[in-house]
């Protein structure tokens, strides 16, 4: 299991990027929502201008029935007049005629009483000579040839009046009708512009929505950018820091074998065979080798080594920085050296976990726990039991990460050659 400080940082990043989608990612699915909604904002201003010319084409035939209703209704109202006057002349011309009437009519009675002295004869014999015979008889015949006129012209008049007043008031019913139509006309197309008013407010609301819509994604588009120049900049800083502590830790392994090297018996040798052996199965007593330090577990299989190796989980890296140790869970883990516990908590990639500083400058890692069995700042000795064996933190089975290092969570060095491996 690889656990380095500058890894911290790449944890905070992984955890970053876990719950956000990948920035290029989402703005790709970004940019396609930002179309989607360019394509309904081209479609709804396509709707809203067919909308618009709608109205305004309803609005002219509104105004221009409008003008022809004023039009039809002033005509009604000056033909109402004309009736008016014509009623009032035919009652002016029925009195005229029933005065001529009564005239005619006490002429009628007079000319029945005297019919015999007004009959030409007796106007002939009447007359005191020839000349003024004649002069009657001609004031007679104009006489009655008047009346007759008046008659005649009574009748045509009165037969004129009636029949213009009639053709007036049917003028006056048909332009009421039509005024009436044009009315029901006129509402039929203020409905349709109400409806037309009403899908054009909806338009318009769409319309908003999907400028508003368009304008978040925008936002969040460039939210993803600058999250994806983030993650950049970090992976560059966390790459940069890794391969600074991965040449630290070789430098500070090379010092440390050359030391150990140096400081180791003639006659000492592994008990348990090469390193690299198909059967790396260990069992350790509280031996402890020239280094000072002893095994942390009595028995156990290395299952991964320090050094490079394929990434078991996807997150841990590809250099391994300590000795996985495969012991059953519960088995106790043992401290390698005595020493102070200068940390003993949780951490996401290394799940329990115990920091042991010792007395020559190197420190003791102790990982994937079942829990702590000390607290920090407690001083432990060597082989004292600090925790169970378990497989918490970033880890696919029960085991215990052993590393060695010259800080806290820097300068790892192989552990093999400290325990005899």
């Amino acid at each position: 299991m690889k656990i380095k400080k500058s890894l911290v940082l790449t944890a905070a990043a992984t955890c970053l990027v876990g719950f956000t989608t990948p920035a290029l990612v989402q703005a790709e699915s970004i940019d396609s929502k930002i179309a989607n909604e360019e394509q309904k904002i081209k479609d709804l201003s396509d709707k809203k201008a067919s909308t618009d010319s709608s109205l305004a084409d309803l609005e002219a035939k509104i105004a221009d029935l409008t003008a022809e209703t004023d039009s039809l209704l002033n005509e009604k109202l000056s033909l109402e007049k004309e009736v008016n006057q014509l009623t009032k002349d035919i009652n002016e011309l029925e009195k005229t005629i029933e005065k001529r009437n009564k005239k005619i009519e006490e002429q009628a009675r007079s000319t029945q009483i005297n019919q015999e002295k007004q009959d030409i004869v007796n106007v002939l014999l009447d007359s005191e000579s020839f000349s003024d015979a004649i002069g009657r008889t001609v004031a007679y015949t104009k006489l009655v040839s008047a009346n007759n006129d008046i008659m005649e012209a009574q009748k045509e008049d009165q037969e004129k009046l009636t029949n213009k007043k009639t053709d007036v008031e049917t003028k006056v019913k048909e332009v009421t009708q039509k005024a009436a139509d044009l009315k029901v006309k006129q509402t039929e197309l203020e409905n349709s512009k109400a409806e037309q008013v009403k899908l054009a407010n909806e338009i318009l609301k769409n319309l908003d929505d999907a400028k508003n819509k368009k304008s978040e994604y925008v936002a969040q588009k460039e939210e993803a950018k600058r999250i994806a120049a983030e993650q950049a900049r970090i992976a560059k800083e966390v790459a940069e820091k890794e391969k600074a502590a991965k040449k630290a830790a070789e430098q500070a392994q090379k010092v440390a074998e050359e030391k150990l090297e140096s400081e180791k018996p003639v006659s000492l040798s592994k008990e348990t065979g090469d390193k690299g052996a198909s059967d790396n199965s260990q069992t350790s007593s509280e031996t402890s080798y020239a280094s000072g330090f002893q095994r942390p577990l009595s028995s156990f299989t290395i299952t991964s080594p320090f050094g490079g190796r394929a990434d078991p989980t996807g997150s841990a890296g590809t250099f391994h920085d300590g000795l996985d140790m495969a012991a059953p869970g519960g088995t106790p883990i043992m401290a390698s050296r005595a020493g102070t516990v200068v940390e003993s908590s949780f951490h996401p990639s290394a799940g329990n976990h115990v920091i042991i500083q010792h007395d020559n400058g190197y420190y003791t890692y102790y990982m994937h726990m079942r829990k702590p069995g000390v607290a920090s700042g407690k001083s432990v000795s060597a082989g004292e039991v600090i925790g169970l064996v378990g497989t918490t933190g970033n880890s696919t089975g029960d085991h215990l990460h052993f590393g060695v290092a010259t800080g806290i969570w820097s300068g790892f060095m192989n552990p093999a050659p400290f325990i005899g491996l």
